[in-house]
Parts: structure tokens; sequence; C-alpha cells
């Protein structure tokens, strides 16, 4: 209805008003404005915002805004490489902000002239050239915006671009090229993998604090029971590659991807994270943590808890932020501790056994700063165990007997069992202990207990393994690694143990498509490539077996790792004068390595001399020596009275001696 200005239109167009009214009162309250007040009210806004525009004082604050983002950026860049104090960033910061408002006053009330700036008030309108320098605006706003999305794509592909390592999956492709690994068809809505956090600082010499952090919330995360999380050997192949997020959940066999990257310097430490749905790349969750080193305890925890809340897991918020505690509150300990896992990491990958030393100092160190950090305390102890374990390939790298490491190590595990708070961490930790004390039996029991409230760890699932081994158990093993396999994926060390026990159940076609799997998931992992040699020897793929030496050859593996891949490799081809040849010299240069020479004399099949190297230890009651010797299904403890008195005690059976089947024949 158009309202007029007489009088007649103007009462009959306000009594149709008044007949609507209690409609329109039943859903809102009105305020009754005559023609002329909002035609003035209307008028004066919209010649106000004319005028706005007319000034450039829009242009100029959008200008503003998006280059003071651009400048903190850069500043956020460039601050830790030119050393700037931490206080410089925040000043800029405080500089930007409060000349915003100066910045848009002087855009109302001065404008630019051909002869300079003047008020605006001494320029006459017909002379005034604001929409000349409106669309000079335009393009200062436009390559300012184009700068900010040329740095968000930077940003956003250093999280991927670093290079890739070279893969050695050519060497082996005739291996693994049949075998590829399928993403379960039906793969489980609450799964993840953790990616290596991105270390964005200057100072690449504490990188391991980005690997640190990133296994400390995997393993948070894997305390979830009904969260699957990939193992942190297999998220970690992946750190440095710039293969996208479908591809890489894809081979890990999970729906969603965590991501992020670290960037400390001085008094400031920012992290960012994000959680991509791999189906269509959908953020469901991201954050952004400028805090101080002091609050890094605090981050880790809080990404594993939104992480598990953005998943929609079961576990009650309460429970769950009682579950991924760190067990510490000095923070140089937790950092400390990080260092220890990281160098952890990069021993399973590499094959560099003297790295470990490196991870036991780490830990050494976080308990000098917290002695009660329980779970310093188990990484401590495990390093012990490895140790005292001298058949494993990464014992052997500190010169203390075992009588001297066998205290060292019930030192870390009590205290560990006593200062750890979680009352089914306890439950792994006594199983590790009763292994060691030789009870198999009692130690095979709390680790099926553990299991059933923990089983994705995959800690767990190694010892699991390594009992069911000791004991002989070889269906009960075929079991385990069907499940493990079927529902986790693995980790280095559980594919890697588990091709070395379908060694011995006796499938040949099993033990060589598994072990294809395998090599085709872990390329570039020593542990698993060692593995994978015997087994597939084993197996008859002697031309398989033989693409494997010279990448285990060239390999930060152990010197006396590499020579038995060697001699294997020569005794399953028959070249039997090789075989003898690096024998006779492996018994002169490892005379000292008994695991290693009654190895080569297994291999060699010169069975009296086996016996002969381990008599020693038995005659000396040495039974965690004896009993690391379990492991092999081609050990005979017979001959061994002291072990033999060990077994019975425990109504432990045997199973039948295998033979090597690439054993040299004389």
């Amino acid at each position: 209805t158009e309202v007029r200005q007489d009088g007649a239109d103007y009462n009959r167009c306000l009594g149709k008003w008044k007949d609507y009214l209690p409609a329109f009162r039943r859903g809102s309250s009105l305020m009754l404005l005559s023609a002329p007040d909002i035609g003035f009210r209307a008028g004066f806004m919209g010649k106000f915002f004319d005028e706005l525009k007319r000034r450039n004082v829009v242009r100029v604050g959008i200008a503003y805004a998006v280059a003071t983002w651009v400048l903190l950026q850069m500043t956020e860049v460039v601050a830790p490489i030119l050393e700037l104090p931490d206080w410089a960033p925040k000043l800029i910061f405080v500089i930007l902000a409060v000349g915003f408002v100066p910045a848009l006053i002087f855009a109302w009330a001065f404008e630019l002239t051909p002869e300079g700036i003047k008020r605006e008030k001494d320029v006459d309108r017909t002379e005034s050239i604001t929409h000349r320098t409106g669309r000079k605006l335009d393009f200062v706003i436009i390559a300012v915006l184009i700068i900010a999305l040329g740095y968000f794509l930077w940003e956003r592909q250093s999280l991927l671009s670093q290079s890739t390592p070279e893969p050695v999956a050519e060497q082996i492709d005739d291996i693994a090229a049949a075998e590829s690994i399928e993403a379960d068809a039906t793969a489980k809505r609450r799964s993840i993998a953790v990616i290596p956090f991105v270390y964005m600082s200057p100072d690449k010499e504490r990188e391991w604090f980005a690997d640190g952090l990133t296994e400390e919330i995997l393993n948070s995360l894997a305390r979830t029971p009904d969260l699957l999380v990939a193992a942190r050997t297999s998220s970690f192949t992946f750190k440095g590659s710039n293969e996208d997020v479908p591809t890489i959940a894809k081979a890990l066999g999970v729906d969603h991807i965590l991501e992020g990257s670290v960037r400390r310097s001085g008094d400031r430490l920012r992290v960012t994270a994000q959680l991509v749905r791999a189906s269509d790349g959908f953020h469901l969750w991201s954050a952004n943590y400028d805090r101080t080193p002091d609050d890094l305890i605090d981050i880790q925890e809080n990404v594993a808890i939104e992480i598990a809340n953005a998943l929609q897991t079961a576990m009650d918020p309460e429970a769950l932020a009682q579950m991924v505690k760190s067990g510490t509150s000095s923070v140089p300990a937790f950092e400390a501790y990080l260092q220890g896992l990281a160098f952890g990491v990069s021993t399973l990958i590499s094959g560099d056994a003297y790295e470990f030393l490196d991870a036991r100092d780490a830990f050494e160190h976080a308990i000098e700063l917290d002695p009660q950090f329980a779970k310093a305390y188990w990484e401590l102890a495990t390093f012990w165990r490895v140790q005292l374990v001298q058949t494993n390939i990464n014992a052997g790298v500190t010169e203390l007997a075992p009588a001297e490491m066998l205290p060292l190590y019930f030192d870390a595990i009590d205290k560990a069992i006593g200062y750890e708070h979680d009352p089914v961490s306890k439950i792994k930790y006594r199983a590790q202990k009763a292994r060691t004390e030789l009870h198999n039996r009692k130690a095979l029991r709390l680790s099926t207990e553990y299991l059933e409230q923990r089983p994705l760890d995959q800690s767990a699932q190694v010892l699991h393994l390594s009992l069911l081994g000791d004991l002989s158990m070889y269906d009960e093993s075929a079991e385990a690694i069907t499940e493990f396999y079927e529902r986790d994926g693995y980790d280095i060390l559980v594919t890697g143990l588990s091709v070395n026990r379908l060694i011995y159940i006796g499938e040949n076609e099993t033990t060589r498509t598994f072990t294809k799997k395998a090599l085709a998931r872990f390329p570039d992992a020593t542990n698993v490539l060692y593995q994978s040699h015997r087994a597939l020897l084993w197996a008859g793929d002697i031309d398989g077996a033989s693409k494997l030496v010279p990448i285990l050859r060239a390999s930060d593996l152990p010197e006396e790792s590499r020579y038995l891949v060697s001699l294997r490799q020569a005794c399953g081809e028959n070249r039997l004068a090789d075989a003898t040849r690096l024998y006779d010299r492996g018994n002169e240069q490892y005379a000292g390595d008994a695991p290693i020479i009654w190895l080569g004399h297994r291999i060699m099949g010169n069975d009296e001399e086996a016996v002969a190297t381990l008599m020693p230890y038995d005659d000396a009651q040495d039974m965690v020596t004896m009993t690391s010797f379990l492991s092999y299904g081609t050990f005979d403890p017979r001959p061994f009275k002291n072990l033999m008195a060990v077994l019975d005690g425990q109504g432990v059976e045997r199973a039948e001696v295998l033979d090597m089947p690439y054993q040299c024949r004389h």
C-alpha cells in the first residue's frame, strides 16, 4: 500500500493496518512510526553509509585488517630466524590494533588529492577523486588477499612437503606387488592414525620434540577401549610423506587422520592439530594452542580428550581425562620422556640399536626430574628387559653383564608398578615382571587379562606373542596373529614378531603370503625385512629372500645381524664354500656373543657345537639368558638340566624341535 500525504488515503491505510494488527501481535511486538519518521531515519542512515563508501572508509578498514593479519603471520615466521625477543610479536600486534581506529578516522576526515592530503571539508566535491582512490584500494585489497592465500597454502603444504625417504619398494616389487594391502572394507567408524606432527622451528636438532609429542598423544588415544588407533610405527612410516589424507588412511586402514605442527621459540609454544575424515576431507575438529612450554602437558591431554569426544567414544569425560593423564606434573620431565619415546621409534624404523641408548638416557633424565614418574620407569625397565634378552636384535648396546643388568631392571619395574596410578597399566607391568622372573604361565594369564581391557596396546601384543612362543603354544600364536592383523593392522614390532612366529607353525604358504603383505606395508622397516628374509628362506622362496640381502646389508642393522643374513642366504642357496668362509670368520669375530655363535652353529648344522656354546650359561644357572632361546622353535632345551628343571617346575611341555629347511648340510 502506498502512503500518500493527503489525509483520506493516509487514514484509509491506517484503518487497514489496524485490521491486521491483532494477527501481527500474536507473533511479535511492533513499534509504529509515522511515514515521515521512517523516511527521515532511513534517509539519514542511507546517506551516512553512502558517505562512508564515498570516503573509502570501508575499503581502508578491510585493507588494514587483511594487511594486519599478513604482517602478523610474517612476523611469526621471521621472529625465530632473527631471534627477536618474545615480546616483539606482541608489541607489533598491539601497535597494529591501536592504529585501526585512527586509520578509519583519518580516512573519514582527510582525502588524497593531486595536490596531496587535504582535509575532506576543504575539497570541492566536483574535484574529489575518491572514486579513483577507491579503485586503487580495491587493487591493494586484492593483492593483500592473494598474499594471504599464498601464505595459507604454503603453511598447509609445509605439513606434508618434507622430502619423502627414498623407497626401497622397487627392489622388492616382485615380492610385494601381488600382495598389496587393502583397507578393511568395513573400517570402523572410530578409527584413527596420528601422523607425526611437523616441527616447523629452525632448530632442527629438537625435532624429537614433535615426534615425542605425537607418540604420547597416540598412546593416550590408544587407551580408549572403543577407539581403534593405528600403531605408532605404522603412522611414523608416513613422517615427511607428501601423500594425501585418503591415501594414508587407506594404507593404515583407518577412517580418520590427526595431523598437525609444532613451532617453538623461546618461551612460546604453538601447536596446531586437525582431525580429518578421510572419506570426504571434512575437518571434524581443529585447534591452535599458542601457549608457553609450561602448558605442554595440558595441551597433550586436551588434544587426546577432544579427539576422543569428536569421534564420540563411549568414555565419559571424567574417566577419559583420568586415562590420558601423563603421570607427571613436571614439564621438563615430560619433555625428557618425549625425547626418549622419539629415540625409541627411530630405533625401530632405522635398525640403529645404539639410538636405544639415547632413549635410556632420556628416560633416566626424566626420572631424575620426577622420581615418581611411573611411565618413565616402565620405559626404562623395557630397555633393560631388551638388553637382558640376548637374542633380541637391539640387545648388546651396553657393556654390562646380565647379573649387573638384572637389579637395574627390577628396580625400574618395581617403581613403575609402585608409582603407577592406573590399575590396568599395572597389570601389564606385572606381566612383564613375571616373565623376567620365569613365571611364564602367570605372565600369560596377566597378559590375557590386560589385553581384554586394552586390546589395542601393541607393546602388550608383543609381550603376548612372545609368551605364547616361549610356551610352544603355536596354535594359540596363529589365532592371536590373525586376530591382531584383522583388527588392527599392526605395528612394526608386532608384524616382525608375527612373521617370526609363523615360521614354526608349519604352513609355508601362509608364511609366504603374510610375509609379502608385511613387506608391502613396511618396505623400509629393517626389523620387518630381517624377519621376512628368514621367513622366506624357511618357506622355500630362496629367490625372494635373495632380493632382501643387499637391502639388509646396506641398512643400519648391527653387523652381527647382517652376518647372519649372509650366512643364511649362502646356506639356502647351497653355497657351502661361501657359507663356511662366513662361518669361520663369524666364529672369530663374534666369539663373545653366545646367541650369534649358537645361531651360526645351528645354521651350519653343527649341533654339538651349538649345545657346547650355551652349556656355560646353564651351568651358571643364568636362566634369563637360557629362557631367551625358548623363542626359537629350533632350540632343544633337553641337554640343559637346569633349564629343564625350570620348565618341568612350570609344567611346560616343549613342542618337537624343528630343523632349519635352509640349514647347510655336510
